[in-house]
């Protein structure tokens, strides 16, 4: 049995970030390349607002797992950038963020819609992972 991938990467763009006193909520956008079970490639993406970094990272998952069913419910693969999130997911790191908590239950229910979903990190230079971030700023430039 074939493995349906989803890439995903979230786009944060906080004003000033490099400022003392900043804002750590910026406009934010996810871009999702799923690569189904015959090697075909869909894009999708969302606007996602202001939030945080991580929030927007754990949107784009939410986002791509909602929309995944559309292609399968068969096993998944997931593959992203954040080390946090996919250490979260895996169970590896415990989640202590209070804000992020019910976007990891929400995410932890939308597991149930799959036969089966594995998380794995990649660095950002990957093929796939330059594709996702490349949709993730063609959304958030049509909101700026």
């Amino acid at each position: 049995m074939s493995t349906t991938k989803i890439i995903i990467d979230a786009c944060c763009r906080i004003p000033y970030a490099n400022k003392p006193g900043r804002s750590c909520r910026g406009k934010s956008a996810c871009g999702v390349l799923i690569i189904d079970e015959k090697g075909n490639e869909h894009e999708r993406s969302q606007y996602l607002g202001e939030m945080t970094p991580p929030q927007a990272e754990f949107n784009g998952l939410l986002f791509a797992l909602d929309i995944g069913t559309e292609y399968t419910r068969g096993e998944i693969e997931i593959w992203m950038d954040s080390e946090l999130v996919i250490k979260w997911m895996n169970g590896d790191y415990r989640l202590k963020k209070a804000h992020i908590k019910p976007l990891f239950d929400k995410a932890k229910q939308f597991e149930g819609r799959y036969k089966g979903v594995k998380y794995f990190h990649h660095g950002r230079e990957s093929k796939f992972a330059k594709k996702a971030d490349k949709i993730a700023q063609c959304e958030f430039e049509k909101h700026s």
